[in-house]
């Protein structure tokens, strides 16, 4: 069970050196490709010093973009927390600290970085990417790093960077592949079909009317969501989908302009599904997008495309006829 440690300030420890680790220092949202090769350098690292103890990492709270920019849509993350959390657990992670990003951390002076957080946290070796920066403005870099700590004896190992296709594997490319709907190109570089929980909350019944019943999935305020438009999903019951039952379905993602709708709702209708999920908290992975939002004319028209998306899906999924 990973063990998540805030910390607020540089007198956390109050001069207490905490149990010895392999130190992996990152923002980690999304936990992807290029983080878990960083991940998998910390284990390596932990298999060849028995000094260390166990894998840790230092990560921030709120993103750093956002206090250092003050663009709100770092307040959505590819991985709020508690999901960021379990899946650094996957990838071996037994320890979180958890640092509050503002003004007194984004001042803290490299001298200051190492005396106050990284020997008190422990640190018998360090991880960092090849472009991380640390101290006040983010002017020292991970070779200025392996200065500051090589009279400590903490090596400090930077990993280099990951591509898929000859892109830099980055938050910010995920970012931008969800913002035109390449959720397939999203997919690939975070190792896994991007997806988000949340609460299935009661609606209106417009789809039930229509023949195609939906779960409204609401408390989404702190992921990234994908372009507004159709896609193919799967749904589980478990929170990071390693359990619990399983479908696939057709997620509108909008505002449902035919029915004059103003809220950005995320609509699920799941194949070959009849009962109730109101309460229940699903995952929705986002595997293949079909089109665009669309204004229809008429209700009868909506339902005969809906009726399309419905078979286009099955179709993609391999699941021949509707029933």
């Amino acid at each position: 069970m990973l063990q998540r440690i805030d910390i607020e300030g540089p007198s956390f420890a109050a001069g207490e050196i905490l149990s010895p680790c392999v130190l992996a220092i990152g923002k980690f949202d999304g936990v992807h490709i290029g983080h878990q090769a960083i991940l998998a350098k910390a284990r390596a690292e932990l298999a060849s010093d028995s000094r260390a103890g166990q894998v840790a990492v230092l990560s921030f709270q709120p993103h750093p973009t956002y206090v250092l920019t003050g663009d709100e849509q770092y307040l959505r993350l590819l991985t709020p927390l508690p999901e960021k959390t379990y899946w650094l657990e996957q990838f071996g992670v037994e320890r979180l600290y958890l640092a509050h990003f503002n003004q007194v951390f984004m001042n803290t002076s490299p001298e200051e970085f190492l005396a106050n957080y990284l020997l008190p946290l422990g640190a018998k070796s360090i991880v960092v990417g090849h472009d991380f920066r640390f101290g006040q403005g983010g002017r020292a870099t991970a070779e200025e790093l392996a200065k500051l700590c090589q009279p400590h004896n903490i090596p400090v190992n930077v990993v280099h960077h990951v591509e898929e296709n000859g892109i830099k594997v980055s938050s910010s490319q995920i970012r931008k592949h969800l913002q035109t709907g390449r959720v397939e190109a999203a997919e690939a570089l975070l190792g896994r079909p991007y997806g988000v929980t949340g609460l299935v909350e009661t609606g209106d019944k417009r789809g039930r009317e229509l023949g195609f019943p939906t779960a409204n999935i609401g408390k989404l305020d702190s992921y990234v969501l994908p372009k507004r438009g159709v896609y193919v999903v799967a749904v589980d019951t478990a929170p990071y989908a390693t359990s619990g039952r399983h479908w696939f379905g057709v997620a509108n993602l909008g505002v449902r302009p035919t029915v004059d709708g103003v809220a950005e709702k995320l609509e699920v209708h799941l194949l070959d599904f009849s009962g109730d999920l109101y309460g229940s908290t699903l995952r929705i992975q986002f595997l293949r997008r079909i089109r665009d939002e669309k204004k229809f004319a008429s209700l009868a028209e909506l339902e005969t495309q809906i009726r399309e998306d419905v078979q286009i899906a099955r179709e993609m999924l391999g699941m021949g006829q509707t029933s």
